[in-house]
């Protein structure tokens, strides 16, 4: 037995608009389901995905995507540009702190070689001894303060003890421990 008329949702095809009416019918189907939501490429939907593509569903879908993906990048260069400048932060702060380190092994060398060259006056002017035994325990003090100190406080101490060494050089040229 031939097909010779097909009816379908009120709607009656002869043989000759047989091809024509299956196109019609399934663009009909496909129509149903065409947002860009609910459109993706990859599902094995035949009618869905031809509703998919007549409506255009598939071009907002992939725009959309591509806007989005623009702004996932330029997300991306934000937090490039923020890590550059952290590192380039940190750079700057590692050359600092060897700088720190530097200036303390020269003023632990300072003192050190001050403390030599006083060595015999010391043993002689007990008020000198006090003076030295006092500026060497802050220096001991500072050592100790370099491992949990925040930077301030360090530079405080590294300050303080300038102070205390300069003031110590003034009162020797002076004469004050003779």
């Amino acid at each position: 037995m031939a097909i010779e008329t097909i009816r379908f949702a009120g709607v009656s095809c002869g043989r000759p608009g047989l091809v024509a009416c299956a196109v019609v019918l399934a663009a009909g189907i496909a129509g149903c389901a065409t947002t860009p939501g609910e459109c993706d490429p990859t599902a094995r939907d035949f009618f869905k995905n031809t509703g998919c593509l007549a409506s255009g569903a598939y071009g907002e879908r992939q725009r959309a995507m591509q806007a989005t993906l623009a702004q996932e990048q330029g997300l991306n260069a934000s937090f490039r540009s923020v890590l550059s400048e952290l590192q380039a932060e940190q750079s700057k702060v590692k050359g600092d702190l060897s700088s720190r380190q530097a200036d303390y092994a020269r003023l632990d060398a300072a003192w050190g070689d001050l403390k030599r060259s006083l060595a015999a006056e010391t043993k002689a002017n007990r008020a000198l001894a006090a003076r030295v035994s006092a500026i060497d325990s802050s220096v001991q003090s500072r050592k100790a303060a370099d491992v949990g100190t925040d930077v301030a406080a360090k530079q405080v101490a590294r300050d303080d003890l300038k102070l205390k060494v300069s003031m110590l050089e003034k009162e020797l040229a002076a004469g004050v421990y003779e």
